[in-house]
């Protein structure tokens, strides 16, 4: 009995800093901290890392009062918050920011009082999201901003060695997934 106690008490300290820093972790992204950064995904991985940090802090400090916390605690806390944080930031905020499907789905409730053709909503796709908002703009500028492709001489440019290994790594994926070929073979299709 004192050991399922002991048990509960620890799942109960992991909870609740799980809960903390991943509050912490959400407010972070209201703050001007590496708000200049251009790629969501960047700064939430540095946010993603911090709360780690922090996270695994307030297990070190929680170690000198509690018995029941010790160094494997601390490192599971870090790699707690890192990866469910990154699954649950990968899977929702990041996804809200790219998803074709979400600017889709608000489009249309957002303009409810009427019907679409799918020619109609794939005109507004095309103008409002690729034109009005610079879809593609961004997402090429990431690429440059993260080194998958560089500027040449000439002003055209080249997909670079770094480039090269993340369409690898994305062949590798589609491959073990079944996901559309179309994507990661454009020309094949």
């Amino acid at each position: 009995m004192e050991k399922t106690k002991k048990v509960l008490k620890l799942i109960g300290i992991y909870l609740l800093n799980y809960i903390l820093w991943t509050v912490v972790f959400v407010l972070l992204f209201r703050t001007p901290l590496f708000k200049g950064m251009d790629v969501l995904m960047y700064r939430g991985v540095i946010f993603i890392f911090l709360t780690g940090l922090l996270a695994a802090g307030t297990m070190a400090v929680l170690m000198r009062f509690l018995k029941l916390i010790e160094i494997r605690d601390i490192i599971l806390m870090f790699f707690l918050i890192c990866c469910v944080n990154m699954t649950l930031f990968t899977l929702i905020p990041v996804t809200v920011e790219r998803s074709v499907s979400v600017f889709m789905l608000s489009y249309m409730e957002q303009n409810d009082d009427r019907t679409y053709t799918r020619e109609d909503v794939e005109e507004i796709f095309a103008q409002k999201y690729v034109k009005d908002y610079g879809a593609f703009e961004k997402r090429f500028n990431e690429q440059e901003v993260t080194g998958t492709i560089e500027k040449n001489a000439d002003g055209t440019y080249s997909i670079t060695p770094s480039g090269r290994r993340i369409v690898k790594m994305f062949r590798t994926v589609a491959e073990w997934f079944d996901t559309d070929k179309r994507l990661v073979y454009p020309n094949d299709y």
